[in-house]
């Protein structure tokens, strides 16, 4: 007897479950790196291009990607350097070390709406790996997304100057 209750109670539960996770798998907003070019060595500086991806109902009209401090990382690890102005867009580097992203309101191109994707967004950072939190909001300034996305360029590998007779040496 008891058992016939408690199954329609673990029906719904389970029902609810199959239908909150495949929203919350969705989520609205992507950030897609498209690529990665190794400035300099030493100091590491990478180059980091990315694209935004809308797939909610809501405009992306501006983003904010904030620095993770990691536990292994100096405190100023993971700060961009620099970053551009994508088509119709407007960067500025922010005081903790990360960067805001706006619609400029002199162009045409506007928010970044429902199924459209805008390219191409970059930036320089110092490390080979970065997380930041990601906050997207729109055309009011009213954040509706936040997110975690993280930066990863291969480690850059050092080469000697040597002549073919020298590397030849190595291997007879």
């Amino acid at each position: 007897m008891k058992l016939l209750r408690v199954f329609p109670m673990i029906a719904v539960v389970l029902a609810l479950g199959l239908v909150a996770v495949p929203a919350m798998a969705q989520a609205p907003v992507h950030i897609v790196q498209t690529g990665c070019d190794t400035l300099s060595v030493n100091p590491p500086l990478v180059h980091v291009t990315f694209g935004v991806i809308n797939l909610g109902p809501i405009p992306v009209c501006s983003i904010h990607l904030i620095p993770i401090p990691s536990g292994s990382s100096p405190p100023d690890s993971c700060r961009i350097i620099q970053c551009s102005n994508a088509p119709g867009w407007h960067c500025d580097l922010t005081p903790d070390g990360g960067a805001l992203w706006t619609i400029d309101p002199a162009q045409q191109v506007g928010c970044i709406m429902t199924g459209q994707k805008h390219e191409p967004f970059d930036v320089v950072l110092d490390p080979l790996f970065c997380c930041y939190q990601v906050l997207y909001d729109d055309g009011g300034g009213n954040i509706f997304f936040t997110d975690v996305v993280c930066f990863e360029c291969q480690k850059p590998v050092a080469a000697k100057n040597m002549t073919w007779g020298q590397l030849k040496s190595i291997y007879h």
